[in-house]
């Protein structure tokens, strides 16, 4: 009867933390999804109340292009070709 009593303790304590590791992993699951939840919740309360500006009634205009004196120059850069082959290489020598 001793053996057994022995015997029942070592399977005990397994079966135990088996039994709290499930259960601390349900408690987890719940309260993630009840915090997603409660986020969910608050920012569809907030919507409504946040209601788009209306468009400003008066009307906007380009300003007006006044002729300059001087002509305007845009600098473009051009794409420059690859080299398909290149020169020999240069000595230089330091003195």
């Amino acid at each position: 009867m001793n053996i057994s009593f022995i015997s029942n303790l070592l399977t005990v304590s397994p079966l135990l933390g088996i039994l709290w590791l499930v259960l601390l992993f349900i408690a987890c699951f719940i309260c993630v999804h009840i915090t997603r939840l409660v986020k969910f919740g608050w920012l569809y309360q907030r919507r409504p109340y946040e209601k788009p500006k209306p468009p400003e009634q008066t009307e906007k205009k380009a300003p007006e292009k006044t002729p300059s004196a001087e002509p305007v120059y845009y600098i473009v850069e051009r794409k420059r070709k690859t080299r398909q082959s290149y020169s020999e290489p240069k000595e230089i020598r330091f003195k």
